[in-house]
């Protein structure tokens, strides 16, 4: 049997400075570009996000080097080398966001001013994106970057306030949450699949033990709850609804726990789901393999009316978006 899978989860500087800092490395940034004759198809190719990729190391020291010639008193250098150490700061964190965005773009995406991405959102991105030095954060917001011009638009508006706020810590346990994923496939009685999907199936209420072991606890997902990145409930948890048949395999870390709904077409999924914010980081995650994870599934599983066999008479591959089902020993 093979059918294909639905749902596929294929995984400007804030403030003036003295003496019009940004504008002067910008322009001297431009100067640069000009002088090596590609400012012309740079501006063409990268129309929005030019200013920040086409600045150049040399241009800084160039700046640099300006003000420590200048006929400033030795106060008044000071600072302005103090000013525009933060700010040059500022600039680097938005030059290497930006450049992440080109690298994790899709080919043929437009950056130009005619992508379609509103000029408000961008400003107020690459702002915020100015306090962002972490390299890891650095790559989540370059991401994020690279799909609003693959997709204008698509950015859930509360992203940017949002990232402002992952830290480091919040993004190593939101990955936890990203692994936490199983395919549902549904048989008939004929045993053909009906459907398959990708589920995050997230149960903390039924697995705290577990949950605690890798690193998730109750303070961080209520944390990541206020946040905006998730929804959180440990009364009554979720639930995927309108399964279409009683025979579900659960694939998960490459293997298959095989299960019988009892009464309704609900399949539990555990206490967690992500808002629209954590659906769009939860597609630029990378997830990794969780020791331990297909145990707590099934344990979740039969405290929540699953009837689960000891033993699944199937197997399972996937080839890239296609899942083939076979019988084992046939």
């Amino acid at each position: 049997m093979c059918t294909r899978i639905s749902d596929s989860m294929m995984l400007r500087q804030k403030g003036r400075t003295n003496m019009g800092l940004e504008e002067k490395i910008g322009e001297t940034a431009i100067d640069l570009v000009k002088n090596e004759n590609v400012q012309n198809k740079m501006a063409d190719l990268f129309g929005m996000i030019f200013p920040y990729a086409g600045i150049k190391k040399k241009a800084v020291d160039m700046y640099i080097e300006e003000i420590e010639q200048s006929d400033l008193s030795t106060e008044a250098k000071m600072i302005s080398l103090l000013n525009a150490k933060k700010t040059l700061k500022a600039i680097k964190n938005q030059k290497n966001i930006v450049e992440i965005a080109k690298d994790n773009a899709k080919e043929g995406t437009n950056f130009s001013e005619k992508s379609g991405v509103n000029e408000e959102w961008f400003d107020r991105f690459m702002e915020s994106a100015s306090f962002v030095s972490s390299e890891e954060m650095q790559l989540v917001w370059g991401k994020i970057l690279a799909n609003e011009f693959e997709q204008p638009g698509s950015t859930p508006r509360n992203m940017t306030r949002i990232l402002s706020e992952f830290t480091q810590d919040y993004a190593k346990v939101f990955r936890i949450l990203c692994s936490m994923q199983v395919l549902l496939v549904s048989l008939n009685e004929d045993e053909k699949i009906v459907q398959a999907n990708w589920r995050n199936v997230i149960a903390f209420d039924q697995n705290e033990e577990y949950m605690r072991k890798i690193g998730v606890s109750f303070k961080l997902l209520n944390e990541l709850e206020t946040l905006g990145v998730i929804k959180f409930d440990t009364v009554a948890g979720y639930a995927t609804t309108n399964m279409m048949e009683k025979k579900v395999l659960v694939y998960v870390n490459g293997n298959i726990i095989e299960t019988n709904l009892r009464g309704d077409d609900n399949f539990p999924i555990g206490n967690v789901l992500f808002t629209s914010a954590g659906e769009a980081l939860r597609k630029i995650t990378e997830t990794h393999m969780l020791e331990g994870y297909e145990d707590s599934v099934r344990k979740y599983l039969k405290l929540n009316h699953v009837t689960v066999e000891e033993e699944s008479l199937y197997n399972v591959v996937l080839i890239g978006d296609r899942i083939h089902i076979n019988k084992k020993n046939q």
